[in-house]
């Protein structure tokens, strides 16, 4: 499964915290990963930089009903 690299989630988490002041959190799973927020509500500003850099890794995403989380699957959504 291609996944999320260490590396390119600590580059996602510093860029999502010093630009719009998101804290995410890496969870990873057999076949999946999820990165939350600490229950803070994606806006729309946010939602649309976190999902075109999870697309840029040819990975594709579901943002959680609540907006404080990211199911990745692998595959673009585009």
């Amino acid at each position: 499964m291609k996944a999320l690299s260490i590396q390119e989630f600590i580059d996602l988490r510093d860029v999502s915290r010093d630009r719009f002041g998101v804290n995410l959190h890496l969870h990873d799973h057999c076949s999946s990963q999820y990165i939350s927020s600490d229950d803070q509500p994606f806006d729309d500003d946010f939602t649309a930089f976190i999902l075109d850099f999870i697309d840029s890794r040819n990975l594709s995403a579901t943002v959680a009903n609540d907006r404080t989380g990211v199911l990745l699957l692998p595959g673009s959504s585009r």
